[in-house]
C-alpha cells in the first residue's frame, strides 16, 4: 500500500510503498479515504520524541475493510473515524467519564520514554518496522488499529469533514463546551485562528457567548472567524488591551499568549489551553493573584471530548449548519502532494488541507 513514511526528525516526507499486516485480534483494517494534516503531526518527532521511521497522521476516515477475531463492535463496510486516544473503558479516568484521558493509552513513544516496549507496528517495508505515529498512521492507504480505536459515523457524511471531526472539531469545539465551559452570553476571546482556534470559536457560538472576539495575525484568518461566527477579529498585539473577559481560549499555547490570556480574564474567569506548549516551557503565574482574582486555569487536552460519546453531538451541530466544518477545509489533495500541503500550512497560505490516500 502506499504510504507517506518520514525517514528521521523533521524530514520530508517519502511516498512510497509498504507492507501493513492483516488484523489481529481485537483488531480491524481501515481503508482511509481522506486524512487532515494536524500541526501536532508535524511537530510528534522534533518535540515530542516519537521515533523514526515513522508514517504520521491522527486525523483521518475511511471504511472498516476487514475485522480480527473476537470484533463484534463494527463490521465490513462500515464507515469510521480513527480515535487517537483509544479508550481501555476500565482505567480510573475511563470509568469517570474521562476516557479521552485514558490511562492505558500507548504509544509508539513509550519504549524510548522508558514506559516499556509498546505494541509490534503493523507496518512495515523491506523487513524495517515503521512506527505507527499516534497509534493510528492515518498519512497512508490503510491502517490496522485495535478496535476501540475507530467510533462510527453515518455513511453520508464526507469523508473530509469525517476526518475533522477526528481532531481539530473535537479539540476546538470541546475546548469551548467541555473545557471553558462557556456560558450563554458569555465574553469570549480564541488566541489563534488554526483550525483547532476556528472550531474553539465555533463551539462558543454554539455555547451561546455574546461576544467572540477571534485573535490571529492574518486578517483573513480573522475575517473567516467572523464567517463563522466570531464577533469581532484582532491583530495579537491588541490582546494586551483586553480585559474583563469571562473566558480566553488560548489555542497557541505559548508562555506569552498563556500570560497575556491570564491578564484578560476577569476576577473568577477561566482562561483555557487547548494548544499544545512545549514540553521544556513554562508559564509564571504570580501567586497572590491566583488566590485574590480566584481566577481559573484549565488544560484541555482533545476537548475534553469522549469520541464515542459526543461524535454524534458533533455530527449532529454539523449537519444544522452550526459546524460548518467545510470552510476550514482550504483544499484536498492527494497524499502523493503532502509535502506541499505541509508548505502551505506551515507558511499560512491554507488552513487546513484534507488528503486523499486512496487512487481516484
Amino acid at each position: 500500500m502506499r504510504a507517506a513514511v518520514m525517514w528521521g526528525p523533521g524530514k520530508p516526507f517519502e511516498v512510497q510503498e509498504i507492507e501493513v499486516a492483516d488484523p489481529a485480534p481485537g483488531q480491524v483494517a481501515v481503508d482511509l479515504h481522506s486524512c487532515g494534516v494536524c500541526a501536532s503531526d508535524l511537530s510528534l518527532t522534533t518535540a515530542f520524541g516519537q521515533p523514526t521511521p515513522v508514517v504520521l497522521g491522527h486525523e483521518g476516515s475511511g471504511i472498516v475493510t476487514a475485522v480480527g477475531d473476537g470484533v463484534d463492535s463494527v463490521e465490513v463496510g462500515t464507515h469510521v473515524v480513527l480515535v487517537w486516544v483509544p479508550p481501555c473503558g476500565k482505567c480510573a479516568p475511563c470509568r469517570r467519564g474521562d476516557d479521552y484521558l485514558c490511562a492505558n493509552r500507548r504509544s509508539s513513544a513509550d519504549k524510548r520514554a522508558g514506559k516499556g516496549a509498546a505494541w509490534a507496528s503493523p507496518l512495515s517495508v523491506g523487513g524495517t518496522e515503521i512506527h505507527q505515529g499516534m497509534a493510528t498512521s492515518t498519512f497512508a492507504q490503510r491502517t490496522v488499529v485495535p478496535a476501540n480505536a475507530v467510533v462510527r459515523i453515518d455513511d453520508d457524511v464526507p469523508f473530509p469533514v469525517a476526518a475533522m471531526m477526528g481532531c481539530a472539531v473535537p479539540t476546538g469545539v470541546g475546548a469551548a463546551l467541555r473545557s471553558a465551559h462557556v456560558q450563554p452570553g458569555d465574553n469570549v476571546a480564541v488566541i489563534g485562528c488554526g483550525a483547532v482556534g476556528l472550531n474553539a470559536v465555533m463551539g462558543a457560538v454554539v455555547a451561546g457567548a455574546a461576544r467572540v472576539i477571534a485573535i490571529d495575525p492574518m486578517p483573513e484568518r480573522q475575517a473567516l472567524a467572523k464567517e463563522v461566527g466570531a464577533t469581532e477579529g484582532i491583530d495579537p498585539g491588541q490582546l494586551d488591551g483586553l480585559s474583563g473577559l469571562d473566558v480566553v481560549i488560548d489555542a497557541v499555547g505559548a508562555p506569552a499568549t498563556v500570560s497575556s490570556a491570564w491578564k484578560a480574564v476577569r476576577r473568577g474567569g477561566t482562561v483555557t489551553v487547548v494548544g499544545a506548549g512545549r514540553p521544556h516551557q513554562v508559564v509564571e503565574i504570580n501567586a497572590y493573584e491566583l488566590f485574590h482574582d480566584d481566577k481559573k486555569l484549565t488544560g484541555s487536552f482533545h476537548g475534553g471530548i469522549s469520541m464515542h460519546r459526543d461524535l454524534p453531538m458533533l455530527v449532529g451541530l454539523w449537519r444544522t449548519g452550526r459546524l460548518p466544518v467545510e470552510k476550514l477545509i482550504t483544499t484536498t489533495a492527494d497524499l502523493s502532494e503532502i509535502n506541499e500541503a505541509v508548505d502551505a500550512q506551515q507558511s499560512g497560505r491554507a488552513l487546513r488541507v484534507v488528503l486523499r490516500p486512496q487512487p481516484r
